[in-house]
């Protein structure tokens, strides 16, 4: 099963051999900088443990002076390595993304209450 990154409007997942994937880190205080840099409120009520077993980061949003090359086998990340590199705004310009979050929140809307069709398109 493939790995897909976390970060916010990354689309990339595992199934390229030659991009590596970095599990959060279990250290509570390394953890809260990487799901503060990543910006997803969803990621903040988890624990380090659950957001080390479930979630990653591609090696896209790390510095490259981050990431040890020294091992031909293994990628791994500088014990003091945080994520800084994110792009927050892309789906700003994309009108699909938008389209699905309106349709979010009317779902949500709908499943909360009882709503009227003005209030719906409103």
């Amino acid at each position: 099963m493939p790995n897909f990154c976390a970060a916010p409007n990354c689309t990339r997942k595992s199934t390229s051999a030659d991009l590596a994937f970095f599990r959060f880190p279990r250290d509570p205080v390394r953890c809260q900088r990487w799901v503060e840099n990543c910006r997803r409120a969803d990621l903040e009520d988890k624990t380090p443990d659950q957001l080390n077993k479930h979630y990653r980061l591609c090696a896209n949003h790390f510095e490259t002076s981050m990431i040890c090359r020294s091992s031909p086998y293994r990628t791994v990340l500088r014990d003091n390595a945080v994520p800084t590199i994110f792009d927050l705004t892309s789906h700003l310009n994309n009108p699909r993304s938008r389209h699905r979050k309106r349709i979010k929140e009317l779902v949500s809307f709908l499943l909360d209450g009882d709503a009227t069709a003005k209030e719906l398109w409103a």
